[in-house]
């Protein structure tokens, strides 16, 4: 450290009392970067808000390291050209200190001579004080609906984030990190890290003695390999055995099927489908009819229909060198199995949403799903699960207007119908090279004996290429009244046969009739098979049934068929169809809708909700099949009992109840988790509940998350305390709505006891 001395006689320099401002200067400049060390950081200033555009810096200083820059007086900074044009942006600036060192100058009396004598003094402008003074600048981030602050350089000091909006000035944040702290702050900070490490001190004196006790039951704790393995097996068979509820004292549900919902309780207002939804005001079933049945546009065989279609031949083995007895075996008593048509069934309404919760049934298993949602008449419609596979050939698509349940599959193998036949089994097989609808076969007989009918039927085949008779897929019957020796047709119901695979004609009977054969292996596309048991056939290497199949040659790629109207008194939001059918490949099926009182089909297909035409409730809606395809394959559709319609109006309010969970211990505290979609904060009302005993319990906290990848879904998670301890309780979850056109739905809860 320096110090300017002075002599009693000596005649001071002006140079001597510069330097007693320098040395005092560096040895606070010393001070700082030595002892105190901070860089680029701030000291008592504060920004408050003057104006919608302006706020106000007050006095402080800014320590760049050894060097202190002050501001003396108030400075009002002007953020108008920082504020974003949208008004949906909002943008976040920093505040940033710049040091700079000025040198400010005054009017000073000057000597013009060395005598004093004859000086004469004059006024002269000269440098006379030093100022180290601050200046600011504004760090802009981006302008953005969710704005983030800058970035600010570690070589900044910023005393303060300002949030702008359109409308101007929206909060003001202090740069704490930047701020230089006080030594009374400092001290204050010690003392309560002295207090807490004395606490430290102590607990960890404790916490050594508790670890040896650990170290020497680590023998006896299972490894983590072993746990996981268990947390693997539990939650594997928690899908595959019923564990009763008492077993766990938590409940998880994604609304899939009625297990854990109370549906007989007073309070209950909803339905469960893929989540807990709104009831329905009003429903009304009706079968699905075609206004007239003799429109030439469409054919019906039993019920399946088609558009209109002439025969042609489109296999055939037509070599007539020999005769076989298709009644000289013994007759075998034979139950045949009849599949059935699968389902499709189509939902349309501005109420549909995506459900996450349907990648659920693949956890399921067994049978659940379809059980639930394909049961009409008394019938029930099963499809088996594997893995996350929904079933042969099923598939599914869920938005927001429209939902499609498809089995692609033909023929199901769970909705069977059992044929019992007595007689000789005769068959032939053959391959279908190309997808066909088959309508009739003829066959060729030498011989016709004296009685008995001859039964009909198309088979599907083995992997090795033998009749399946428990896979039959059309049923038809040659009366003997009708028999004749030469050809005959035997009139079948419409069926499809796919490209690729084998399918057998077979033959039942008792009476001595006789069938022309081709012989030395002519037909090389199928064999010839006969069964004495039921079960076995063995196959011909020589002859071969003369047959002809005959399947539909259609006459307009393109059929418009009338359906009848569907009605509900005071509107309808929602239209759900259930019928028998399929839609092959290159083929579609499609519905079109015209409500009363409008002159425009429209399609039943995803779209705007909001111009949905079931938005305005209409009470009559006209209805139109659209079938479209090719020459040889059309869509059919089977208008039997089991085709129907539903049109429904939701209620504006739901209330669902679960069954009473029994947690297997005594509690007063409970949590609850609720996830809601399509939720509308402006239009739906959610109110979280439980029910313990008879009354309803409000939750203490609730905290509502909305999902970030999809804001119209909300969790929330509420926290109840009971009065007196419970075993059990009921999750009650109820929502409301002020249009009946747009509901929420619960897509999973939670419940556990603490």
């Amino acid at each position: 450290m320096n110090r300017v001395s002075f002599a009693d006689a000596e005649i001071a320099d002006h140079g001597d009392f510069e330097n007693i401002g320098l040395y005092a200067q560096e040895s606070t400049d010393q001070i700082w970067l030595d002892a105190i060390g901070y860089p680029a950081h701030w000291a008592a200033f504060t920004v408050s808000q003057k104006s919608a555009q302006e706020v106000t810096v007050s006095t402080g200083r800014y320590v760049a390291g050894e060097i202190v820059y002050e501001q003396a007086d108030p400075v009002d900074l002007n953020l108008q050209l920082q504020i974003p044009a949208a008004a949906s942006d909002q943008r976040w600036i920093a505040i940033l200190l710049r040091g700079e060192e000025v040198v400010e100058s005054e009017n000073r009396p000057f000597e013009t001579s060395e005598d004093p004598e004859t000086s004469v003094i004059v006024q002269r402008t000269t440098p006379k004080t030093v100022r180290r003074r601050v200046s600011m600048i504004v760090q802009a981030g981006e302008a953005n609906p969710v704005p983030s602050k800058p970035i600010v350089a570690p070589t900044d000091a910023c005393i303060a984030y300002v949030l702008l909006a359109s409308a101007g000035i929206d909060a003001i944040e202090p740069g704490n990190d930047s701020r230089v702290k006080t030594l009374y702050e400092v001290e204050g900070r010690v003392t309560a890290l002295e207090v807490d490490l004395s606490g430290l001190f102590l607990r960890t004196e404790t916490i050594e003695t508790q670890i040896v006790n650990i170290w020497g039951k680590l023998g006896e704790i299972p490894r983590p390999v072993i746990i996981r393995q268990m947390q693997r097996d539990i939650g594997a068979a928690r899908l595959k055995v019923d564990l009763p509820d008492e077993a766990r004292a938590y409940a998880f549900d994604q609304g899939l099927v009625m297990d854990q919902w109370d549906s007989t309780h007073v309070d209950w207002l909803a339905r469960i489908e893929e989540g807990v939804r709104f009831g329905f005001a009003a429903t009304l079933q009706a079968r699905l009819e075609v206004q007239a049945e003799d429109d030439p546009k469409v054919a019906f065989r039993g019920r399946r229909m088609v558009p209109a279609f002439d025969e042609v031949t489109r296999i055939a083995n037509t070599s007539l060198d020999g005769t076989l007895n298709i009644s000289q075996l013994v007759h075998t008593e034979t139950t045949l199995v009849r599949k059935e048509v699968s389902r499709i069934r189509i939902t349309y309404g501005p109420t549909q949403v995506a459900c996450e919760n349907a990648a659920g049934w693949a956890g399921l298993g067994g049978d659940a799903r379809v059980r639930q949602m394909l049961d009409v008449g008394g019938e029930t419609f099963e499809v088996v699960y594997v893995g996350t596979n929904y079933g042969p050939g099923h598939q599914q698509y869920g938005v927001r207007q429209i939902r499609y349940e498809i089995y692609a599959e033909p023929y199901w193998e769970y909705v069977t119908e059992n044929i019992g036949v007595n007689g000789s089994i005769y068959a032939q097989t053959f391959l279908v090279a190309q997808p066909m609808q088959i309508t009739s076969v003829d066959l060729a007989f030498a011989r016709v004996g004296v009685d008995g009918d001859v039964h009909l039927f198309i088979v599907e085949t083995t992997k090795s290429g033998a009749p399946k008779f428990d896979a039959v897929l059309a049923q038809g019957i040659l009366p003997h009244a009708s028999l004749a020796v030469g050809w005959n047709k035997c009139e079948l119901p419409i069926t499809l046969l796919e490209s690729g695979k084998r399918y057998a004609i077979m033959t039942v009977t008792t009476g001595a009739h006789a069938l022309y054969v081709s012989a030395t292996n002519k037909y090389t596309g199928g064999t010839q098979f006969i069964t004495t048991d039921g079960a076995f056939a063995q196959g011909s290497t020589e002859t071969d049934f003369c047959f002809r199949v005959n399947a539909a040659r259609y006459r307009s790629p393109r059929t418009v068929i009338p359906m009848q109207a569907l009605n509900l008194a005071d509107g309808m939001t929602q239209i759900d169809m259930l019928y028998a059918g399929w839609v092959p490949g290159g083929c579609e099926l499609g519905w079109e809708i015209r409500p009363a009182g409008t002159d425009t089909w429209v399609e039943l297909d995803d779209g705007d909700p909001a111009i949905n035409p079931l938005v305005g409730l209409p009470a009559s809606v006209e209805l139109r099949m659209v079938m479209m395809g090719t020459a040889d394959l059309q869509p059919m559709i089977q208008l039997d009992d089991k085709a129907v319609s539903r049109v429904s109006r939701n209620r504006p309010n739901m209330v669902g109840v679960s069954d009473s969970f029994e947690f297997g211990l005594s509690t007063t505290s409970i949590v609850t988790q609720y996830t809601v979609d399509a939720f509308e904060p402006d239009r739906h009302t959610f109110t979280p509940a439980i029910m313990v005993g008879g009354a309803t319990v409000a939750p203490d906290t609730t905290e509502v998350s909305v999902d970030a990848l999809k804001p119209s879904r909300r969790t929330y998670l509420s926290t109840y305390t009971l009065g007196a301890a419970a075993t059990a309780a009921r999750m009650r979850v109820a929502a409301t709505t002020d249009n009946v056109v747009t509901v929420p739905f619960v897509q999973d809860v939670f419940i556990s006891a603490l």
